[in-house]
């Protein structure tokens, strides 16, 4: 499934197979589409409420996030303790740089092309201690490269593997057959020398 957040949070994929879906939808997401500002806890809560509710034997939430939570009503590790909480394994994957840096977006709401420098607060000690609050691992992602193989380790753990076991009983029945038989030919006998006093 998966969870965008920005000043608000919502469900944009829900659980699914459908990789395709999953990965168009993902590609479409754009800057400020759910406001401007970063809801990390909402955006946690939200997906740990979708997690909860499914019968998946494993369950896992992937925050990818510089860390900088300047919205929302949730914080971050009441959320990330309820994960914990809730046995749902909290991955934290710390994306950015601290200091200036360069933005360049188009505005969903105006259509205008945006450009400028955001003075980010990115915080890899905040994420570790989310990752911590929530009993899962912390992951530096500091470049495409780094993050896909994060993804990849991060997947290769949570893989579930279903395992099952045949089982053959051979046992013969003849005996039962031959035993059944035996009891109706004696009481078809029975029944035709009293019943029917046949010779």
């Amino acid at each position: 499934g998966l969870v965008a957040m920005a000043q608000e949070a919502a469900l944009v994929v829900p659980v699914t197979l459908d990789q395709n879906y999953f990965l168009s939808r993902l590609h479409g997401l754009q800057i400020g589409e759910l406001g401007d500002g970063t809801a990390i806890g909402t955006g946690l809560a939200t997906a740990l409420v979708h997690c909860t509710s499914s019968k998946a034997p494993k369950k896992c939430i992937v925050l990818i996030t510089d860390g900088e939570n300047n919205a929302g009503s949730i914080h971050p590790q009441t959320a990330a303790s309820l994960a914990k909480q809730n046995s749902v394994a909290l991955y934290v994957l710390g994306i950015g740089t601290r200091g200036k840096v360069q933005v360049e977006y188009t505005d969903p709401k105006t259509g205008k092309n945006i450009s400028g420098f955001l003075d980010s607060g990115f915080d890899e000690n905040q994420l570790f201690k989310l990752a911590v609050a929530g009993g899962g691992a912390y992951f530096s992602a500091e470049n495409t490269v780094l993050l896909a193989n994060v993804l990849k380790n991060v997947a290769a753990e949570q893989n579930v593997q279903q395992t099952y076991r045949v089982e053959n009983i051979n046992k013969p029945l003849y005996s039962y057959f031959l035993l059944c038989a035996l009891a109706l030919f004696s009481l078809c006998w029975l029944l035709r020398r009293v019943y029917l006093k046949e010779i």
